[in-house]
């Protein structure tokens, strides 16, 4: 995989190298064709599978724009986290673009469900997410994780959250085609005893990397979204829907938002120097 700068306004694009024509498929909610443990984007035959770390690493990172280069139909697992995608952007580095930051900003409340889930956000004037996942497991039971998120915040506390399954699950997963890749070096492995690869990371790994996920999937919308978000026992169906209703709410066109000073700049100021120019990076 290598990651490219694109110019302003053309959002994240990948593109299938491997494949005749080198398709190209943007990361955009009309394109998501699947949202089971995983989110995949298709185009005219063309698909890559497990998109969200490395959304979620872009927009953690404020990176409005890149072209990702892929010579296979999945996102590489690395260590299951955002940590690696992260640390592949501060290698290509970061550039101002000749075009205005624009962020999606709910003007009301929207509320999805499906069962005892539930995904809801709210108004408010900075991203803030509060998830609760209850883990059908006599350990880990339930867990809350609730944070403001701007980019340091996102790359100490939330990057490093490694995706996680069961393994009374693996069999079934790779019977869909994923995971794949998977084993103990690139996901938190948990049996009915207990965790199989810790220690963790973090006492709440698990649900911070379902906010990891949640920002990756949100950020299909291809703009940075302002709101509060509650999430109680969500996924990837969830947070597609949310998409689409998001959609709804603002138009196709983001609305101008102006946030304070201290806001933006969690967002938009570069890590390097704005002379330093950009370079692929690649895995």
């Amino acid at each position: 995989m290598t990651l490219r700068p694109a110019p302003a306004n053309r959002g994240v694009v990948f593109r299938r190298i491997d494949l005749p024509g080198t398709p190209a498929i943007e990361a955009r909610p009309e394109r998501v064709v699947d949202t089971q443990y995983a989110t995949t984007i298709a185009r005219d035959g063309a698909s890559v599978k497990t998109i969200e770390h490395l959304m979620s690493a872009l927009a953690g990172m404020g990176v409005d724009n890149a072209q990702v280069d892929l010579t296979g139909p999945e996102v590489p697992a690395m260590d299951g986290s955002a940590l690696p995608f992260v640390d592949l952007v501060r290698q290509a580095g970061l550039r101002r673009q000749f075009a205005p930051k624009t962020f999606l900003k709910v003007r009301q409340p929207i509320t999805v469900e499906v069962g005892t889930r539930s995904l809801r956000i709210v108004p408010s004037e900075r991203l803030k997410v509060i998830y609760t996942m209850c883990f059908d497991h006599p350990i880990l039971g339930e867990q809350t994780s609730a944070m403001d998120v701007g980019r340091e915040r996102y790359v100490r506390d939330v990057a490093p959250s490694r995706t996680f399954g069961f393994l009374r699950d693996l069999d079934m997963l790779r019977r869909m085609g994923l995971a794949k890749g998977g084993s103990l070096d690139n996901a938190i492995v948990v049996s009915e005893d207990g965790i199989l690869n810790g220690p963790l990371r973090f006492s709440d790994e698990l649900v911070r990397h379902k906010i990891l996920d949640l920002i990756g999937d949100l950020y299909l919308l291809g703009k940075p979204l302002v709101g509060t978000i509650i999430a109680q026992g969500a996924g990837h169906q969830l947070h597609l829907q949310l998409v689409h209703r998001i959609q709804e709410q603002l138009g196709a066109e983001a609305e101008p938002f102006s946030l304070s000073a201290a806001a933006v700049e969690q967002w938009v100021s570069p890590l390097l120097p704005a002379a330093r120019g950009l370079k692929a990076a690649m895995l």
